[in-house]
């Protein structure tokens, strides 16, 4: 008999199906584990709450834990509650990770709070470019990273905006009398 898949978008989330405790008490402690101490860590979630020594069977026996809906939708449902309560949500983190990047001593401390801000605001993905062009220049680009597929092509369009600079920084500026320019 298959289980029902619960209702996570269900309005009252105190009678959500993922708000009671599982009928096994085995897979509860599961659920208890990883949304706890364990929080990532689904072997020695199961270790735990299963008594098991066999640290790859626990793995896949995790493994397969993980995969049923019922335990996934009562796991989150337990991490939910628990940073409720503690009154933390993705923005102290982000703000508590902001102030470590500018105002830690240790370089390292600096680098991992940056690293972890730019996982969590989803910017590790390479930024792709689209350039919309009239020559017969192809270029392509990637997180700061141009290909130029016809060299001199691209050399002679940046020499004239080069001198188009220079022809810019040239003109006369007309200063009238209080300093104020025209």
């Amino acid at each position: 008999m298959k289980t029902p898949v619960p209702d996570l978008f269900d309005r009252d989330k105190n009678f959500a199906p993922a708000a009671q405790a599982l009928r096994s008490r085995k897979r509860e402690s599961f659920c208890q584990e990883v949304a706890g101490e364990c929080w990532g860590n689904n072997t020695e979630a199961y270790c735990r709450a299963f008594g098991a020594t066999d640290r790859d069977a626990a793995g896949a026996s995790a493994a397969r834990l993980m995969r049923d809906a019922t335990v996934r939708a009562r796991i989150a449902f337990l991490r939910d509650e628990s940073v409720e309560r503690m009154g933390v949500d993705r923005l102290w983190i982000l703000e508590k990770r902001k102030h470590i990047a500018e105002h830690s001593r240790n370089a390292a401390d600096r680098l991992r709070a940056l690293e972890d801000l730019e996982r969590s605001l989803g910017l590790t993905e390479p930024v792709k470019i689209a350039v919309e062009q009239n020559t017969n220049v192809n270029l392509s680009g990637m997180a700061g990273v141009v290909k130029i597929e016809n060299a001199a092509e691209f050399a002679r369009i940046m020499e004239a905006v080069r001198a188009a600079g220079e022809r810019e920084a040239a003109k006369p500026v007309d200063v009238a009398p209080g300093g104020n320019q025209h």
